[in-house]
């Protein structure tokens, strides 16, 4: 058989192309969609807190400290040369700041703080300027602190009832701790337990061990660790003198079973304290962005942050997407604004938002929610009293009105906040470390409730979360699993092919087979280019080069991986696409692509034996 000219080879690959693109339409809508959500109204999910100094209000820092992210590539003297033509002095916000290239400058006496921005935002070397933006703890937007109670609740345990299917932890108030079994925590247990998992708990620091400025807290002696940073007074120990950081942490991963306390969620998992916020509870835009970076660059995998601002902060949203292109999940607490209005950073689309419900299931009356709220969690509703507010220990200040180290009920979206994040890491733990399908099984498992305004996809769900990654687990065994007996099969069966061949056939049939899913593991489940990776694409562009002998097999037997793998995904509903993003959109899309990879196999290996 003769081999096909240029042009007939060109026609159809053009054709082939053409037909299965057409499928990829209604997906497009998502991609080209970059939704600037606009601001909450001032005062409303967060407010600048009383507590902060006049001369660090906002309304007052804007004309005192600029914030510049610079391009990660400015060299030490392009950066002297923007000082130089702009008449400032730019320094790092923190020792960890010089590769993200976060600056801040003071604005010069009798100098324009607006001019000098808009001088930043035009020249190439910048890629965000801005006046620091104040950030809160959400209680300290509100005068009477709904986010905890004063003094800590001690009372018998009330023992849960035993599950032989579930795991008991032995700690003596686990009894009183209703948020985790109401959202099957005790069944989540016993398929993860958050091992090998990074959270950062970006907020007031953590009590995470003895220091000079305090003892660690009574109940994580067994929780593991890894270094953080305080950028608040910019030194090497985060330690809590606020109360909060520590109550979030508890949540994520206090120590578990230990006969001590309470439980936590993901209490194998690691924490990684990063401090923001003063003892105050207030903190800057700038330091948020350093630490959500820190996170990012020293292995993070989930990034709580129970904090926020009315004012969207720019450098702090680059910082988010660089921190999601990391691989990182940023989960975030929606506010305690009273209704609707999600403050920052959880408004910000690369963002999870999480609103909050007591006891009941019912929003909690403090709640903020709106159109960015991505799930409800529970985060306690003590208007039926303390009992109902989630319990952890915490190093509670008595100058903040605390009684100093103890177990305490808080409620607030801060407290909604890690419990979405304690889950992420269970997930991490069983092998989902891409952000993009944390975020889809978190959603997809959640219980749905209505309005979506308030609820998001529903309420947070850690056994259905466990289970439905526990199954993609099976999936991707099982997958393995058939590629063996299909290389085992081409080993033992065409006796007439030389056995050289028959090894670089496997080669290209693995190639088919998973280097689809390598692609999406560098690039994210819902990165556009898995048009690529997941398509017919790449084998007929093979195809184009080798359309016969040896050549168009070993076309064929890629061609023939690239087909099944997309086969799996459809059978199996694992395709790159996540559901929460796109729905039921990528099946045609798969389907096309499955059957013309199908269809070339079958071609190139005909081709092949016809010029054998």
């Amino acid at each position: 058989m003769r081999p096909w000219s240029k042009r007939t080879r060109l026609t159809i690959i053009a054709l082939g192309v053409l037909a299965v693109a057409a499928t990829a339409i209604p997906m497009l809508p998502v991609w080209l969609s970059h939704p600037e959500r606009p601001a909450p109204q001032v005062g409303k999910a967060f407010r600048a807190p009383d507590s902060v100094p006049s001369s660090a209000a906002p309304s007052s820092s804007q004309s005192q400290t600029l914030v510049i992210d610079l391009r990660d590539d400015a060299t030490p003297d392009a950066i002297r040369a923007l000082e130089a033509r702009l008449g400032l002095v730019l320094t790092p916000n923190s020792i960890h700041a010089g590769s993200g290239k976060l600056m801040r400058a003071p604005v010069p006496a009798g100098r324009d703080a607006q001019t000098l921005l808009q001088s930043l935002r035009d020249d190439p070397l910048v890629e965000s300027a801005e006046t620091s933006v104040i950030f809160s703890t959400p209680e300290r937007g509100l005068k009477s602190g709904p986010e905890r109670s004063a003094t800590p609740r001690v009372k018998p345990s009330t023992k849960p009832r035993r599950d032989r299917h579930s795991f008991m932890p032995n700690d003596p108030r686990y009894g009183e701790q209703w948020n985790l079994r109401m959202i099957g925590v005790p069944l989540a247990w016993q398929r993860s337990r958050g091992r090998g998992a990074i959270v950062a708990v970006i907020d007031t620091g953590v009590a995470a061990r003895d220091s000079r400025r305090g003892k660690r807290g009574r109940d994580f002696a067994q929780t593991r660790f890894v270094r953080g940073y305080d950028f608040v007074n910019d030194d090497n120990d985060p330690y809590d003198d606020h109360g909060h950081g520590t109550h979030v942490a508890g949540t994520v991963a206090e120590s578990t079973d230990n006969g001590e306390g309470v439980a936590g969620i993901a209490f194998e998992a690691t924490v990684m304290p990063l401090k923001v916020l003063s003892a105050e509870g207030w903190g800057r835009s700038e330091d948020i962005a350093d630490a959500v970076r820190f996170a990012a660059d020293h292995g993070a995998n989930v990034i709580n942050m129970s904090l926020g601002s009315a004012y969207p902060s720019d450098v702090t949203r680059l910082a988010v997407r660089y921190a999601a292109r990391k691989g990182v999940l940023v989960v975030c607490a929606a506010g305690n604004g009273f209704g609707e209005g999600v403050g920052y950073p959880a408004a910000f689309p690369e963002c999870v938002a999480v609103s909050s419900v007591g006891p009941s299931g019912e929003m909690a009356f403090y709640s903020s929610y709106g159109n960015e709220v991505a799930l409800a969690a529970p985060g306690g509703d003590m208007s039926g009293g303390p009992d109902d507010g989630v319990l952890q220990n915490t190093v509670f200040p008595v100058e903040q009105g605390g009684a100093g180290d103890d177990y305490y009920h808080f409620q607030g979206t801060s407290m909604a906040c890690p419990h979405v994040a304690g889950v992420a890491a269970l997930l991490v733990a069983q092998g989902v470390r891409d952000p993009a399908r944390l975020r889809d099984f978190l959603l997809r498992s959640a219980t749905p409730r209505e309005p979506r305004l308030r609820y998001g996809a529903g309420v947070l769900q850690a056994d259905a979360a466990t289970a439905m990654a526990a199954a993609r687990g099976r999936e991707r065994g099982a997958k393995k699993w058939l590629f063996v007996l299909l290389a085992l099969a081409i080993l033992v069966v065409p006796r007439r092919i030389p056995f050289g061949l028959r090894l670089a056939l496997i080669s290209a049939l693995w190639s088919g087979y998973f280097g689809p899913d390598v692609a999406e593991a560098m690039m994210g489940a819902n990165s556009p280019w898995n048009l690529i990776s997941f398509s017919a694409l790449l084998p007929f562009m093979a195809f184009w080069e080798w359309e016969e002998g040896s050549g168009s097999k070993l076309v064929a037997a890629f061609s023939l991986g690239v087909a099944l793998c997309l086969g799996w995904g459809l059978m199996t509903g694992a395709a790159p696409f996540t559901v929460s993003a796109f729905g039921k959109a990528p099946q045609l899309w798969t389907a096309a692509n499955t059957g013309a990879a199908l269809l070339l196999a079958v071609v190139a290996w005909h081709r092949g034996n016809a010029r054998a």
